[in-house]
């Protein structure tokens, strides 16, 4: 009784799941498991000093969120990571960069806008006191 109701219920989560096209349904469950992943990695950084935590929180962005391009005839959006992972395995020197490069590039502008706005609030609090 228990295992045909919830086979009923799986089979009624797959037909919704049938109307959405196989390319957004993979975004919004790798967007949406990106926040959740980002939300709980936050909540374990705010227990860290402040610079260390926010540095640790925009290192794991970059690495779950820098989007790229994947290469092949089904060729979609990806995490930069992967293509990283995919690039050291295949030992693809042009890609291993390339994504790497990405990486870099949004910890760095991560870094470059978390020094602005730590100096901005602390500019803020000295002439509020």
């Amino acid at each position: 009784m228990v295992l045909e109701t919830l086979t009923a219920i799986w089979a009624n989560i797959l037909s919704v799941l049938d109307q959405f096209p196989e390319e957004n349904v993979a975004i919004i469950v790798y967007v949406t498991g990106t926040l959740i992943a980002l939300w709980c990695w936050y909540r374990l950084m705010t227990r860290l000093p402040t610079p260390i935590g926010g540095i640790l929180w925009i290192v794991a962005f970059a690495i779950l969120a820098t989007p790229t391009i994947s290469e092949g005839p089904n060729s979609a959006l990806a995490p930069a990571i992967f293509g990283l992972i995919f690039g050291v395995l295949t030992k693809e020197h042009v890609l291993i960069w390339s994504n790497l490069s990405l990486i870099l590039f949004v910890i760095g502008t991560g870094l470059l806008i978390g020094f602005c706005w730590s100096k901005y609030t602390a500019n803020k609090t000295a002439r509020s006191v």
